[in-house]
């Protein structure tokens, strides 16, 4: 008997051993992709910023020209000045919206707060370029809707509102990124506690004091975290100040980089030069949020257990109902009613005529089969469901298998494969594309559908990784653990055990996926050719060589993907999705 155990103790440990090489070498090989995914393009960027063509055009050599060309352009120092003028004002204006929002909702009586809540988020998954479009239909000096209704009922001469200018792009940008900023407070917010408040309210302080002197510095963390995600990404756009500023004379850094990457005259030394300069400004500030402010612990949650009083409003409650209101009235329903009023005209000329409604332009955007379809946008329909599909669905392999590396095998490059997956986030999308670019643009997968998939993939796959790490932090490890030692394989323990319980967070990563990817838009500009337009290129192709109408057409099928991707999504993550 003892011989027997032996020799079964042998046999297991085998067993053992072969799952553990099996378990190790397809986590590490596709840790290694990762790696490549990540390491390489943001390392063909660095090195292309110190390559300087030579004057034919056919050399290059090593130097500092890029950089030092930056500095002495008045083009590109403007185009810098602008970008900071344009964060700063987002910032300043997504931080009011966000933070008024965050505390009405979670602090106060509020009537219908819990069915406001979602739609205060819905701008945070819908494209700001789209935003831009509507607007400027809205609000531009000749063509814009609200101007046309001013003249012709108020007797205002001349544009009431013009959005064709830097103020116009901190408008768009500042409402549509308004939610990053209410998801990081509102969090703060519902979990301090009340005793804190309450020991102000004894000493005889009012409601403004209070807020101002004890609930605003305890939630600082919150709040500062959000202005400064929101001023990365604001540094980051593309779309709006693409529509709403370069063709009036506005250049920012993006629409810079976009000129410089793309085109018979591409730059791509340069490009990748003011690549980096961005992508460092942007990491600085992602490393400062993460390192520094998000650790700092103000103690606003302690172990008992409790709800934040609600604050009675009294009459003004109704006037906190009406400020939420409007702003999603702002920032929600007029663009989408904007855009889908434009799209049932032929030719929009800024004033509603019921007479000229007509779905003309609806068959030529739907109808693939109809001789009137433009073939740019049928071919960016399909390619965005292949992609978002097939881009999503890899992405969220890669993020299971990551963070199972990260959190599960924990290993000696544990920390540095969690570090770098979370580079991507610190970059724009189109500072990340740039890099995709130069690095296989001599490759087989240049000007394929392919290099677009991988673009994506690189720079968002971080999102489903970290949606899926959070919920295998939570499922103890006991579970699996017992699989194994039943004689489990890695793999029937992974099919069995660890997807089930990672379900939900996976399906809610997943569609998250596929609605970043259907709306993204520098990223496909910059690697896309002809043959793989995705959506957003089609909304960008109309735009340019089409009219408004046609462009709104498109617009709003987006928009309405997007909506349903949001009500998945809601649906899959539930009521508290976003919002912890």
């Amino acid at each position: 008997m003892a011989i027997l155990s032996t020799r079964e103790t042998a046999v297991r440990l085998r067993r053992w051993m072969d799952l553990f090489r099996l378990e190790t070498s397809t986590t590490s090989l596709i840790s290694l992709v990762v790696t490549a995914m990540v390491v390489i393009p943001l390392g063909a960027l660095v090195v292309y910023s110190f390559l300087v063509p030579d004057e034919l055009g056919f050399d290059t050599e090593w130097g500092l020209a890029n950089y030092r060309e930056m500095v002495q352009s008045h083009v590109i120092r403007r185009a810098f000045l602008n970008t900071l003028f344009i964060s700063t004002g987002t910032t300043a204006l997504a931080t009011l919206l966000g933070l008024s929002l965050a505390w009405l909702n979670a602090r106060t009586n509020c009537p219908f707060r819990e069915r406001l809540e979602p739609l205060n988020l819905i701008p945070f998954f819908l494209s700001p370029f789209v935003g831009a479009i509507a607007w400027h239909n809205l609000a531009s000096p000749q063509i814009g809707l609200l101007n046309n209704l001013a003249r012709d009922f108020l007797g205002i001469e001349g544009a009431l509102f013009n959005v064709n200018n830097l103020f116009g792009v901190i408008w768009v940008t500042g409402i549509f990124f308004t939610p990053l900023v209410y998801l990081f407070v509102v969090g703060s917010l519902r979990r301090m506690d009340p005793a804190l408040e309450d020991s102000a309210r004894t000493t005889g302080a009012g409601l403004l004091r209070t807020t101002l002197t004890i609930t605003l510095p305890l939630a600082a963390p919150g709040i500062l975290s959000g202005a400064i995600i929101v001023f990365v990404t604001s540094a980051g756009e593309f779309g709006v100040p693409f529509k709403l500023g370069t063709p009036y004379g506005w250049e920012t850094l993006t629409t810079q980089i976009f000129t410089k990457a793309v085109g018979d005259q591409a730059n791509y030394q340069m490009g990748a030069a003011m690549s980096m300069t961005l992508g460092a400004i942007t990491a600085v500030f992602i490393w400062v949020q993460r390192r520094i402010i998000a650790p700092r612990e103000y103690t606003t949650v302690t172990g008992k257990g409790f709800r934040p009083n609600l604050i009675d409003l009294g009459r003004w409650k109704w006037a906190a109902f009406g400020w939420n209101a409007i702003y999603i009235f702002i920032a929600v329903v007029l663009p989408i009613l904007s855009l889908f009023v434009v799209s049932l005209h032929r030719i929009w000329t800024g004033k509603i005529i019921p007479g000229d409604f007509t779905l003309l332009n609806y068959q030529r955007v739907l109808f693939f089969w109809s001789p009137l379809s433009f073939k740019p946008v049928t071919n960016g329909i399909i390619n965005s469901l292949v992609l978002s599909f097939g881009g999503a669905t890899l992405a969220m392999i890669l993020g299971i298998v990551v963070s199972f590396q990260i959190h599960r095998l924990r290993g000696r490059f544990a920390a540095l494969l969690d570090f770098l997956s979370a580079v991507p986030v610190g970059f724009p999308g189109i500072v990340i594309a740039v890099g995709v670019l130069i690095t296989y643009i001599k490759t087989p997968i240049y000007a394929t559908i392919w290099i677009i998939l991988l673009g994506y993939v690189t720079r968002f796959f971080p999102y489903g990784q970290r949606n899926v790490a959070s919920v295998m932090l939570a499922v103890s490890e006991e579970l699996e653990q017992s699989s194994r030692m039943a004689g489990a394989t890695w793999l029937v323990t992974l099919r069995r055990i660890t997807l089930p319980l990672l379900k939900p967070g996976i399906f809610a990563g997943w569609i998250l996926m596929f609605l970043i990817f259907i709306r993204e838009l520098p990223m496909s500009l910059i690697l896309y050719t002809a043959g793989t337009e995705t959506l957003s290129v089609g909304i960008y192709y109309l735009q340019e060589y089409e009219n408004e109408a046609l462009t709104c057409t498109l617009s709003v099928i987006q928009t309405f993907v997007l909506l349903a991707c949001v009500f998945l999504f809601r649906r899959t993550a539930g009521r508290q999705a976003l919002v912890a």
